[in-house]
């Protein structure tokens, strides 16, 4: 419990900083504010999320919360002449359900093509999963989406990610809806995934939550602070029933 506390308090702490910084320019804020509720934007961030669960579906089994710090880079970069965004996720559990330590990583590259309402982007994602009791060590397939540009205060879209593999089956939708509010805050639905398991024919996750996301600078580097909280409709035994993810992220303009 005191490390979980501890942990915590650290991420609030670190979320915090930012709102003491001077800002800059309300346009800047804003453009990187549109871009880092954009999955198709070009926006090189350093993702720090500290996601507490607290409370799974089902009977109290005395371990009804948890605790998960995760690093997520995104990465654009050129190849071939074509606009590439990755984008790694390494989650690690501080304390919870089943064993502690590094979590399932995950894996995601998209070509990105610029339309006249916006972006459209297909790849691959791929799971690694850490935990022994997953039925396969390793799972890959397709990932797709798309976001319209409404708006300069607001996109719309939506993102897919499928893997696959002998005993896997796994689909996430992800809605992309961001509202830009002004002077680096934003209003999203934040990363609402809802996933079904083909193999199982059961829904997994079906989120409903949204995201409040502020833009500011730490001396002359931009970052964003944001806050999650969510809630699953599925309810059950097992799955996670509400959770609240805060982010940190350090951001690149124009890489």
């Amino acid at each position: 419990m005191a490390d979980r506390s501890t942990a915590l308090v650290a991420a609030v702490c670190l979320l915090a900083i930012p709102a003491l910084q001077p800002a800059m320019s309300d346009e800047a804020a804003d453009e990187l504010a549109r871009q880092a509720t954009d999955p198709t934007a070009s926006l090189m961030a350093m993702n720090f999320i500290a996601d507490y669960t607290g409370g799974f579906q089902g009977p109290d089994t005395g371990g009804d919360d948890a605790l998960d710090l995760t690093f997520r880079p995104a990465i654009p970069f050129t190849a071939f002449g074509k606009a590439n965004i990755l984008r790694i996720t390494l989650p690690y559990q501080v304390s919870g359900r089943g064993d502690d330590g590094l979590g399932d990583i995950g894996i995601f590259n998209i070509v990105v093509t610029e339309e006249s309402w916006g972006r459209w982007g297909a790849g691959l994602v791929a799971s690694l999963f850490a935990n022994d009791a997953a039925p396969d060590d390793f799972a890959i397939g397709p990932a797709i989406g798309a976001v319209y540009n409404v708006s300069k205060k607001l996109n719309v879209g939506i993102f897919s990610q499928n893997v696959f593999a002998g005993d896997t089956a796994v689909s996430q939708l992800q809605p992309v809806i961001a509202w830009q509010l002004g002077q680096g805050w934003s209003l999203s639905a934040g990363d609402l995934q809802f996933a079904y398991d083909w193999k199982n024919d059961r829904w997994l996750s079906v989120p409903v939550g949204f995201q409040v996301g502020k833009v500011t600078r730490i001396g002359k580097q931009p970052v964003r602070w944001a806050i999650n909280p969510q809630y699953n409709l599925k309810d059950d035994a097992g799955l996670e029933e509400w959770s609240i993810a805060l982010t940190f992220a350090l951001l690149v303009p124009g890489s």
